[in-house]
């Protein structure tokens, strides 16, 4: 059972104490025969996978599970203002950076004492916590790291084996732009929506980004980070603008050789793609870096609890750790599992793919620094504008970091 000294510690008075129980209007629930399980996908075409999964817990459970969605663009705000009104209960799936805006709200509940850390590998455990203490289940998981066109690579004379540096990953997009001058050899996003990818680099590079709640930026790291993404824009080897959705597009139609993704992207690309066979072709690369241990960012969608009870920790547990229900969603959905069970299982192994990405990626991903903000979302967008801003040369990239710096130790509290 969930603490409610927990969660009432978290809340923001009244009304945010208020929404933690159950309605009293809503007998089922308060009698824990039903649970709410709100999420973006229900409201989706591709809700499919995700309403099977959820009738097979009722089935087995005897459990009645109401399902709610709001739109992607509008969730957090919709989450926050519906909690707080006392209209939102049960279990919440959620884009992890939302995490510490609703922690910071006062609705998520301590469910550390239901999580069974030992059921997940290392680099899942790492995600899921704020500050501490764990308000998330690890539902799916994994990391945004580079793909590669093999067939592309090999065409051009570029052996992705070798690609362990940075100079070595730079002359390669050099040599595939002297071979085809209209592809855009590399795409990470770029746009000002979307510019978390460059954080990795800077990792790359040797910038810690945040340590024991100090921040680093304007550190030579992050700087010569901000500088190769400026140079290889001004070479034309990445380009200004660009958000996933492009660089999928881009990349199916061959006229990109690498892009940063999750996993997933072996079940998007494909589809969009002028090449029938370029699944085959896919395949993940170690970022390189200075260090040579690769590095890249955690994506993470996990679980949250907006009140407590039996019927909320059955469906959590049920949704996050049964290997039946975690097959349906990667068979059906494509989405990869948290759990070493499920890891190690066929139906998961047996795809070369998400073998290879757990070999090569996700064991040398991080959680985005920005997550430990009391509003990541916020944080995100003011770094993500600084960053565009140096990007742009409307300010010099020491400026734009310096400027990022300052705002977001605003933000975050430290000197």
């Amino acid at each position: 059972m969930l603490s409610r000294r927990s969660a009432l510690a978290l809340s923001l008075g009244a009304v945010g104490a208020a929404f933690m129980g159950c309605s009293s209007s809503d007998s089922a629930i308060a009698d824990g025969k039903a649970v709410n399980f709100t999420s973006w996908v229900f409201g989706t075409s591709g809700a499919g996978p995700t309403n099977e999964a959820v009738n097979r817990f009722e089935q087995r459970s005897g459990i009645a599970v109401r399902t709610r969605s709001y739109p992607y663009e509008q969730y957090l705000n919709q989450l926050v203002l519906k909690s707080r009104s006392g209209n939102a209960s049960g279990l919440v799936h959620i884009d992890e950076e939302w995490m510490s805006t609703l922690v910071t709200a006062g609705v998520l509940a301590d469910i550390g004492p239901l999580v069974d850390t030992a059921r997940y590998p290392d680099f899942v455990r790492a995600a899921g916590t704020y500050r501490g203490t764990r308000y998330a289940i690890p539902w799916t998981q994994s990391a945004i790291g580079i793909v590669s066109n093999a067939g592309l690579c090999q065409q051009f004379g570029v052996d992705i084996g070798t690609i362990r540096t940075i100079d070595s990953f730079t002359q390669a997009l050099r040599t595939i732009k002297r071979a085809e001058p209209s592809l855009i050899p590399y795409l990470p996003c770029t746009d000002v929506t979307q510019l978390k990818d460059i954080l990795p680099w800077m990792w790359a590079f040797g910038s810690p980004i945040l340590t024991d709640g100090t921040l680093t930026l304007g550190d030579e790291g992050s700087v010569q980070a901000v500088e190769y993404w400026k140079m290889l824009i001004d070479e034309g080897l990445i380009q200004a603008g660009i958000i996933r959705d492009d660089a999928r597009t881009l990349f199916g139609q061959q006229r990109a050789v690498f892009y940063d993704d999750a996993p997933q992207a072996i079940g998007v690309v494909p589809k969009r793609a002028s090449d029938p066979d370029i699944a085959d072709k896919m395949r993940p690369i170690a970022r390189p870096a200075r260090d040579g241990l690769g590095h890249n960012l955690v994506w993470s969608q996990p679980l949250v609890a907006l009140s407590e009870g039996p019927a909320v920790e059955a469906l959590m547990q049920y949704m996050s750790t049964d290997e039946a229900a975690l097959q349906i969603m990667f068979e059906e959905a494509g989405q990869p599992p948290a759990t070493v069970q499920a890891l190690e299982s066929s139906w998961f192994s047996n795809n070369g793919f998400y073998t290879d990405w757990n070999a090569v990626v996700a064991p040398a991903s991080r959680v985005n620094p920005l997550w430990s903000f009391p509003k990541a979302t916020a944080a995100q967008q003011h770094f993500d504008e600084c960053i565009e801003a140096a990007l742009g040369g409307t300010v010099p990239v020491s400026q734009a970091l310096r400027d990022a710096k300052e705002g977001l130790q605003e933000q975050l509290g430290t000197e």
